[in-house]
């Protein structure tokens, strides 16, 4: 299954609606990192700040999704929800200290997926682009270092 179109559009307009709080002031004034929780049972989408629930909605197709490919499905749409959202209007420029983070959150409120990193020179969009550093850098070594 895949999340419709229509499910997309009501996912940005609900978190571009959320983040509209931290775009009043030019300066950087908030310590805070962004949650946005799925919840499958009901079907809602949950974006929150670590003290306050920003908005929420019922959005179309998140009951639908499998439980098995829940997070993942979840994941993957949140990424290009962001990634259109950013391209419109740059979210390092939000009014929030760097360095903060968009991430994706459980019903229990545990990270599932840290969607994206600001820091003060880089925004990192996919947790992915890092997930074969480890690897990479012990192949690296053994090349550069033979036993």
């Amino acid at each position: 299954m895949e999340l419709s179109e229509s499910a997309f559009e009501e996912m940005a307009a609900l978190v571009r609606g959320a983040l509209e709080c931290f775009r009043q002031d030019t300066d950087a004034t908030v310590v805070t990192d962004i949650h946005l929780q799925p919840l499958r049972e009901s079907g809602e989408l949950v974006v929150s700040d670590d003290d306050h629930e920003l908005a929420r909605s019922v959005i179309s197709d998140i009951a639908e999704i499998p439980e098995n490919d829940f997070y993942q499905m979840m994941e993957s749409g949140l990424r290009k929800v962001l990634g259109q959202i950013d391209s419109e209007s740059p979210l390092d420029k939000l009014g929030i200290w760097h360095p903060f983070s968009i991430v994706m959150t459980d019903d229990e409120g545990d990270t599932q997926a840290e969607l994206m990193l600001f820091d003060d020179d880089t925004q990192l969009v996919a947790q992915t682009l890092m997930s074969d550093l480890d690897e990479d850098l012990e192949k690296f070594l053994k090349e550069l270092l033979p036993d």
